[in-house]
Order: C-alpha cells, then structure tokens, then sequence
C-alpha cells in the first residue's frame, strides 16, 4: 500500500503524520501510545486497504515538534492537536483508533466530540490514568519539582541502533526486539556520538494534574458510536480491575480478547488476529 508522510501546522506546532492508502477512501486516524509513535500502526495499517490510514505522531514523539521550553506535556492538550489534525484534513467524521494512550485519548475525544467519530477501536487501552481528589496537591507539588529539573536531563546516547533498540525492549518489558525496532525506526536519530532518541525528555514529567475515576466514567458514557476493544491476554490490561470495570461502562462495546502484550498490534506473531478482528468491526 502507498504511504506518505504528512507534516501539518496545529496551533503554530508542526505535527507529523504516516498516511496509508487513497485519501478518496474512508479515513481512519490512529493515535500511539506513551514515547510509540506512528510506526506503532506499521503492521496493521497496511491491511486496511478499505479505508486511508493517518497516524499522527503526538507533539514530542516521532517526527512532531517538541512543545515550546517551559511548557509540559498534557495529555488532555493532544485532544486539540487531534480535532485540529482532522479539521487541516476536512474530515467531518473520521474513525478513530488509538493505542495505550492512545486510546486513552481517543475515550476522551469521541465522549466530548461524539457526532465527529463514527466508530471508536480502542487497542489496549479505555480511559486515563486516575487520581482520588485528595492527591492533587501532592500531584501538582511532584510536577513543578520535575519542572525545575527538566532543564538538566540529558538524553542517553547509544554507539549503535542494535544497543538503543535492546534498551527499548527492556525499557517497555513484555515487548520483542522486532516491535521494539518498528517504534525505534521513527523514534531514533543519528549524533555525532550515534543514535539518541527524538522524543522529548519532557514527555517522562509528572503529570500536573489528573482526572478522577468518576470524570473518566462520564466520558466513557458520553460515547455514542459503536466501540471496539482488543487486548491480550499477556498485558496488564487482563488483570487490572479498574479498566475491565471501564469497559462495562461503555455502550455499544464489542470487546475482543486476544493473544499478546500490550503491543500485540505491533507483534510480528500476533497483529494479523487483531487486524482480523478489528476488520470485522469495521465491516460491521
């Protein structure tokens, strides 16, 4: 299948993209999980022949710029960069797919824009990570300290590709070297020295603040349009109790287990039963 990279202008922040397919067909934009990128879709993508393919790589991650110095990386803020991708792409309705994060932020975009999104994939991940009211002030007390060190962190350098890679797949835990070299493809760039990463350091800072378990149930009932769920059977997922008790607040949900960890889109051994599954819905 044709791919094309796509560079777009979001609120004075450049933000990249890898596009599969014919721009005439229905579109699906795919969303990436924490320090992934747009290669976390490498597999899959290509088979949706039915359908163009747009994984963007949020701000800090991939190809994308990195936020002005001074500012933290919100997760909320990618909802913005993703209706703005959508609108520099005139899609009134689009399908949106999203990965870990991803599809955190996917939940959160199609319960506040639900006429925008006809249908919802949601790939090892419902929701965001939660807090109870009574911690925020430790919470945001935690990020300006880190706010205050971002300045001194340094990024690691590896002499080869091979090395930086091992260090991913340790780093994610559970993931193999092939997806791990997939994410590393868009995620790595050569120094004089060799090969550091292209995302920003910024991106491991604490949160300033976090939603509540009851905020994220209220976006989760907001979601009006049909609802797919993948996850493995090797991930946290599959033995978390606050997701799996997510999951049955959404109307309209098809959940699918599968074999696999939390990359099993990206798994050499595993993505073909994802795309399987994920193409049935999508076929309704």
């Amino acid at each position: 299948m044709l791919t094309e990279e796509i560079r777009i202008n979001i609120g004075g922040q450049e933000i990249a993209a890898k596009q599969w397919g014919d721009a005439e067909k229905p579109t699906i934009l795919a969303l990436h999980g924490w320090l992934d990128n747009a290669a976390s879709f490498d597999r899959i993508a290509p088979l949706l022949t039915d359908y163009r393919v747009v994984a963007m790589d949020f701000a800090g991650h991939g190809y994308s710029a990195h936020r002005p110095d001074g500012m933290r990386y919100h997760m909320l803020d990618n909802v913005d960069d993703a209706i703005g991708f959508a609108d520099a792409l005139e899609l009134n309705t689009f399908i949106l797919m999203g990965h870990s994060m991803g599809a955190g932020i996917s939940s959160l975009l199609s319960g506040s824009f639900p006429e925008r999104v006809e249908k919802l994939i949601l790939i090892e991940g419902i929701g965001t990570n939660t807090s109870e009211a009574e911690n925020a002030p430790a919470i945001l007390r935690t990020a300006v300290c880190d706010m205050k060190k971002a300045s001194a962190k340094r990024k690691p350098i590896y002499e080869t590709k091979d090395e930086a890679i091992a260090a991913r797949t340790l780093a994610l835990g559970g993931i193999s070297f092939e997806a791990s070299a997939t994410l590393c493809s868009r995620g790595l760039h050569q120094v004089e020295a060799g090969y550091t990463w292209r995302s920003d350091p910024r991106i491991k800072m604490s949160s300033a603040i976090r939603l509540t378990d009851s905020m994220v149930e209220a976006y989760l009932q907001a979601l009006t349009m049909p609802v797919f769920l993948a996850t493995g059977n090797q991930s946290f997922f599959a033995h978390s109790e606050v997701l799996q008790k997510r999951a049955g607040k959404v109307p309209h949900m098809q959940h699918v287990p599968l074999q696999g960890n939390h990359h099993l889109h990206l798994e050499p051994d595993t993505y073909m039963p994802v795309y399987e599954a994920i193409n049935a819905f999508l076929n309704g």
